[in-house]
C-alpha cells in the first residue's frame, strides 16, 4: 500500500468558529466537517480501495453527536488505519530478516484470535498478532552461542522488538502496539508485535 496515500494514520479534521457567530453558523460548521470527512474518506478509499475505520466527537471526546455542537466547536474526526500499520510491520520484519534460505522472512505471519489469516481485517475491534511460526524464530531474537554471542551474524538480533519499539514511536497516538512473546501452534514464547486500538485516555 502506497505510504503516501496514507502518510497521517491519525488525520484530524478541525473547525471551529470565532466566539461572535452570525446566524447559520452552526449549520456551516456542521456542513465543512462533514464535507471535510467526506473528502479524507474519499481520497483513502480510492488509493487504498477500502475506506479507514473512523470516529467523530463534538466539542469533547466520548460526544458522537455532531448535532450537539457547541459553538465554537470544534468537530473532531479521528481516522485509524490498523490494517496498513500490519502491513509496514511486514514490510520492516521481511527488511530486516536474514535472508541465508529465505523462509524465516516469507514466514512472518498474520494472527486473528489466534489462527493465521493472509491479510490484516479492514475493520478491527479486537487485537491482531504479528509473529513467525518457523521453530527458530525465538533463536533468532535472542539467541546465543556457546560462546555467548548473539546467534544470528547476518543481522542484528531482537528483530520483533526492534520492529515494535519503531511502530510504537510512528504510531503511538493511531494504535497499542507491543511486543511480547506469546504461544503458537502450541509453542510458548514466539517473538511477536501486538497491534490494538488505542487506549482510552
Amino acid at each position: 500500500m502506497a505510504s503516501a496515500s496514507l502518510q497521517a494514520f491519525r488525520r484530524v479534521v478541525t473547525v471551529s468558529w470565532p466566539a461572535h457567530m452570525e446566524k447559520g453558523a452552526k449549520e456551516h460548521l456542521l456542513r465543512v466537517a462533514r464535507n471535510g470527512h467526506a473528502r479524507i474518506m474519499a481520497d483513502a478509499t480510492r488509493v487504498a480501495g477500502y475506506p479507514p475505520q473512523w470516529e467523530a466527537y463534538a466539542n469533547r471526546p466520548g460526544n458522537a453527536n455532531l448535532e450537539s455542537v457547541i459553538l465554537p466547536g470544534p468537530i473532531v474526526y479521528r481516522y485509524r488505519y490498523f490494517n496498513t500499520i500490519a502491513e509496514v510491520a511486514l514490510t520492516a520484519l521481511q527488511r530486516l530478516s536474514p535472508v541465508r534460505s529465505g523462509l524465516y522472512a516469507k514466514s512472518h505471519t498474520i494472527y486473528v484470535n489466534g489462527a493465521p489469516v493472509a491479510r490484516a481485517p479492514r475493520t478491527m475491534t479486537q487485537e491482531i498478532m504479528i509473529s513467525n511460526p518457523v521453530p527458530y524464530a525465538r533463536k533468532l531474537e535472542i539467541g546465543k552461542t556457546k560462546s555467548g554471542r548473539a546467534f544470528l551474524v547476518q543481522v542484528p538480533n531482537r528483530i520483533y522488538e526492534r520492529v515494535a519499539r519503531a511502530l510504537q514511536s510512528r504510531y503511538r497516538n493511531v494504535a497499542n502496539i507491543t511486543f511480547t512473546y506469546a504461544r503458537i501452534a502450541g509453542h510458548d514464547r514466539w517473538p511477536a508485535i501486538i497491534i490494538g486500538p488505542p487506549r482510552a485516555r
